[in-house]
């Protein structure tokens, strides 16, 4: 248990991390992405602003008549020179100034309302030819958008008059950087990531040591506690039963020692099979066994006890079944399966159902009871658990039974479930792989 306590300790801790540098990366991303999106869109903004003014933005050093006038821009200056800016992205850092678009490379294609190109302008750019620019604006005019990415182009189409002015901005170089970026930030999370497992699992081990101390210790108390208890309970039990037979009359207090005696002793063997199932020292002999024989046995020698609680069990036994297990385990199982069901099923007959589905052999016992919550459902195989505590307690018992069965389904390397098809039925399913 503590094992497995630990390993989803570890995997919650890793799944968690994983998740956190996933988010880390990909808003880290998005948001830079945007960045480079909103600063091109800038860019071509400018040059689109000029475009407008019947001015060619093709020149990379114009002369100072050829810059826009200062009213274009925003006033505000980033050294306090009155250098002319232009607002960008929230994470920019401040003010893009208008020079960036003669550092750029980038071309235009004047489309006619006619849909006719009037003129390509590719001077500012070297690996895009005539042909490939009408190429690429046939590309975008065919698309709704007005501004985005065709390749390592950003683009943005304008209307001037009755003429729209289709703008390509080489981004290669900032995406290659983006990309570089993208993939520098996945390795470094993937190595933080391997390297974080490494501590958690070491940090998992001594988190985990105080409870699994307090386990060890408490399976020890139970062991010792229960060998100690079953000599006085034989003692008392045999001296009980030599009392009886002296006595010529039945004793009414004799029978209550005798009754309780043997309840403690049920629960005193009780909890020493638990304890040897959680130490791995409960040995099973797994071979291969008519189950379909056994379970039939098993349910022909509870039909007496059901009877004198005025229950019926129907059975529906697949034939000639044969299951990979303990003999003895799966005798066990299917009694504590109908020993809890004939105790508090509210209804007349009790339904126990063994087939075979896929590699399963599944065994299933359905019964009529008070309508029970989730949670109480959740919590129907732990210890000492009872869904209600004044009526089971007068069925006896001491709510161990079904944790009993669970645990030898578990050293099956079985599953067993419980589940309320319909409100008031309970139906507690088990599956055992056949081969």
């Amino acid at each position: 248990m503590i094992n497995r306590l630990r390993t989803k300790f570890i995997i919650l801790s890793t799944a968690s991390l994983l998740l956190l540098l996933a988010v880390i990366v990909t808003s880290g991303s998005l948001l830079t992405y945007r960045e480079l999106a909103v600063n091109a869109d800038t860019v071509l903004d400018m040059l689109a602003d000029r475009a407008g003014q019947g001015k060619k933005p093709m020149l990379p050093k114009p002369p100072k008549s050829q810059i826009p006038p200062l009213d274009e821009f925003d006033e505000a200056s980033a050294d306090g020179n009155n250098t002319p800016f232009r607002k960008r992205g929230f994470f920019g850092g401040g003010r893009l100034s208008p020079e960036a678009m003669y550092e750029s490379r980038f071309f235009m294609v004047i489309v006619s309302a006619d849909g006719e190109v009037t003129d390509i302008n590719t001077e500012n750019i070297f690996m895009v030819n005539q042909d490939e620019a009408e190429a690429y604006a046939e590309v975008v005019l065919n698309n709704k958008r007005s501004h985005g990415f065709c390749g390592n182009f950003r683009y943005i189409k304008t209307q001037k008059e009755n003429d729209t002015y289709v703008i390509f901005l080489d981004c290669g170089r900032s995406l290659d950087t983006f990309h570089a970026s993208l993939a520098i930030n996945c390795l470094i999370s993937f190595a933080a990531f391997l390297v974080s497992i490494v501590i958690i699992m070491i940090v998992s081990k001594k988190l985990v040591r105080p409870v699994s101390e307090s386990y060890e210790k408490q399976k020890q108390f139970i062991s010792m506690a229960g060998h100690e208890l079953k000599t006085p309970l034989t003692i008392i039990s045999a001296d009980a039963e030599v009392l009886a037979m002296e006595l010529e009359e039945e004793n009414e207090w004799l029978n209550d020692i005798c009754s309780q005696t043997q309840r403690m002793a049920v629960l005193t063997n009780d909890l020493l099979s638990l304890s040897r199932m959680d130490e791995n020292r409960e040995q099973f002999t797994m071979i291969t066994f008519p189950v379909s024989d056994v379970v039939g046995e098993t349910v022909q020698s509870f039909q007496t006890l059901a009877h004198s609680k005025g229950k019926n069990i129907i059975s529906d036994i697949a034939p000639m079944l044969s299951c990979i297990g303990d003999e003895k385990g799966i005798r066990q199982i299917t009694g504590i399966l109908l020993d809890n069901a004939i105790k508090y099923s509210t209804s007349t007959d009790i339904t126990l159902k063994l087939g075979k589905r896929g590699h399963y052999i599944i065994l299933s016992v359905t019964n009529r009871s008070e309508p029970l919550t989730q949670d109480q459902l959740e919590r129907f195989f732990d210890r000492f658990y009872r869904t209600e505590q004044s009526r089971n307690s007068k069925k006896g018992g001491y709510g161990l039974g079904l944790s009993i069965a669970k645990s030898i389904v578990e050293a099956h390397k079985g599953k067993i479930t419980v589940t309320a098809p319909k409100a008031g039925i309970v139906q507690i399913t088990v599956m055992l792989r056949n081969n």
